[in-house]
């Protein structure tokens, strides 16, 4: 898990790498620096540094890789 602190209220919570990392994933072709978490008590935007979740990230690598094929087979599935 990737823990984020609010910057707005300083509520702490959690986000799941492998949602991030597929998020991330979509904007590939622009190459992100920050990934934006919206607060889940005052629901404000929060940046938070991709090289800051690197490591999280590459931790669940595989899973983000699988996650991502098993979404690209629904889509192409569905059409």
């Amino acid at each position: 898990m990737i823990h984020v602190t609010c910057f707005k209220c300083r509520r702490r919570f959690d986000l799941d790498p492998v949602f991030v990392g597929r998020e991330l994933r979509k904007l590939k072709a622009r190459q992100p620096k920050h990934y934006q978490a919206v607060c889940p008590a005052c629901h404000s935007v929060n940046k938070i540094s991709v090289g800051e979740m690197r490591k999280d990230l590459d931790a669940v690598a595989d899973e983000i890789e699988a996650t991502a094929k098993e979404q690209a087979g629904q889509s192409s599935g569905e059409q």
